[in-house]
């Protein structure tokens, strides 16, 4: 193998190939942080498609912002082969595997991809999106700005992946708001993202929703206690974080003030 053909640093500078494979297998919310790197690579890959393997529910976010050719989970045949051995009759231009293990970068580039980047994807300093942009030497693209509210509802996500991440108050939240709260269910990633465009505001616990409705333009106030939003915080044109050791202390008072400021009123 030709060590010069699969760059394993976050030095790296992106080709200009119209086939990339991208390989990011993570949660939600962690996916949303890797959009603004790939809506970045897509601005100088002009013409681009990218193949997409991981978890097909979260990737299928991406369809809103890049050009997808096809999405995979990387736990199918035949792409879960490639933590143990190369896979032929691949054609693709170039790869980019997010992992912290090499197996795979190194089983794609004795596939036969002509280079392949390897980055941890967690980083060692700064904002977790801004360490997946450096990995690919790109700069920041814009922020999307996709808030098109037609309703007065406010969406409340009162879940999260840990019941450490969970604010206790949101019964509490949701009884004060009256009608105009609403807590949705059982839909798709995609048909989520359509509502969270729609409504007045949002208002969650550190999760991969509220990822979601913050970097898609949606006013949204986000909960934190013991994870660093400096590192994992949301991002987006609307969002606000109210960020303490304990979700205790954080007071239903304090996300209403949150909720009324002028950042959060409809677009007219």
């Amino acid at each position: 193998m030709n060590p010069a053909s699969v760059a394993d640093s976050g030095e790296a500078t992106p080709l200009n190939t119209r086939k990339t494979l991208v390989i990011r297998a993570c949660a939600i919310g962690d996916f949303v942080l890797n959009l603004p790197a790939l809506q970045a690579l897509h601005k100088v890959r002009f013409g681009a498609e990218f193949t997409l393997v991981g978890y097909p529910a979260t990737l299928e976010l991406a369809r809103e912002f890049i050009p997808v050719a096809g999405i995979h989970s990387i736990e199918t045949e035949p792409w879960h082969r490639l933590f143990y051995e190369p896979l032929p009759g691949l054609t693709f231009d170039s790869a980019i595997v997010w992992m912290t293990d090499s197996s795979v970068a190194d089983n794609l580039h004795l596939s036969g991809v002509p280079e392949v980047l390897r980055a941890d994807p967690f980083p060692l300093h700064g904002h977790a999106a801004m360490h997946l942009l450096r990995t690919l030497k790109l700069a920041v693209p814009p922020l999307p700005d996709l808030w098109q509210p037609d309703s007065g509802d406010i969406i409340i996500h009162p879940g999260s992946g840990s019941p450490k991440k969970n604010w206790p108050y949101f019964d509490k939240l949701i009884n004060l708001l009256g009608r105009r709260a609403r807590i949705p269910e059982n839909l798709s990633l995609t048909e989520l993202s359509h509502q969270l465009r729609r409504c007045r505001a949002y208002v969650g616990n550190d999760s991969g929703i509220t990822h979601l409705a913050a970097y898609l333009g949606t006013p949204a106030v986000a909960l934190f206690g013991p994870t660093d939003p400096r590192i994992w915080g949301p991002i987006g044109r609307r969002s606000r974080i109210i960020w303490k050791t304990k979700l205790e202390d954080i007071s239903v008072d304090e996300v209403l003030l949150a909720l009324s400021c002028r950042s959060l009123t409809p677009r007219t």
